[in-house]
């Protein structure tokens, strides 16, 4: 009788050891993946913190139609001396150009008219994929935590200055094909006061309001974005 209770009571003991070892598990499991989700979501904000900087580096540049590093490594300019002859040739373009220099200015667009806008647009193309970027990493952070942060970082107003700026990298691209259109029609022997030649200089003049108003917002954007 005695061997029968002594058994039922290591049977109730062993699992009581059972279940405690269960719980203690439990909570030693429950706080490794509690510790290793706080260091993911340190992580995490670290690297949107370090896309947040690349941003404001990149949309700087763009802004001012400048270049970084990899852009200048995709988009060569021509040479100095086809600068400054191109440079030269365009701004006389209003004042009437010869034959043999409005053949020599499209040689010159050729080779120097689209560098600008090329630039503008591979920088826009930087922009827009870093924005991609750090709007994942944004995710990521929701996904961790549990709950969105779309609020507590500025990933819609980041896309909207992406998307401005690629409306000015588009109307610059118009605005060198419209130049073009003026020196090709010039050399058909049309002159400056033609229908044709106002026909394109119309369309210069849309798109450069067009244009105008993408800066503006792309300013605005940008004040927007320095104030948060």
């Amino acid at each position: 009788m005695n061997t029968e209770k002594k058994s039922e009571w290591l049977n109730v003991k062993n699992i009581l050891v059972a279940l405690v070892g269960i719980i203690v598990m439990y909570f030693i499991v429950t706080t490794l993946v509690d510790l290793r989700f706080q260091a993911l979501e340190i992580a995490t904000k670290v690297r949107i913190s370090d896309q947040e900087a690349l941003l404001d580096k990149i949309a700087e540049i763009t802004a001012r139609n400048g270049a970084d590093s990899v852009t200048e490594s995709i988009i060569k300019d021509c040479s100095v001396t086809e600068r400054i002859q191109f440079d030269t040739l365009l701004g006389h373009l209003n004042n009437g150009l010869d034959k043999t220099e409005l053949v020599e200015l499209e040689r010159l667009f050729g080779r120097c008219g689209r560098f600008f806008s090329d630039r503008k647009s591979v920088m826009v193309s930087r922009l827009s994929r870093e924005v991609e970027i750090y709007s994942d990493y944004v995710d990521q952070l929701s996904t961790i935590t549990g709950h969105s942060q779309t609020t507590s970082f500025p990933v819609g107003e980041w896309e909207a200055l992406a998307k401005a700026e690629r409306k000015q990298a588009e109307y610059s691209v118009e605005l060198v094909r419209l130049q073009d259109a003026i020196i090709s029609t010039l050399l058909l022997g049309k002159n400056a006061e033609s229908e044709e030649i106002n026909e394109i200089l119309k369309q210069v003049q849309e798109v450069q309001t067009n244009l105008y108003e993408a800066k503006k917002a792309t300013i605005d954007i940008t004040n927007s974005l320095s104030s948060l």
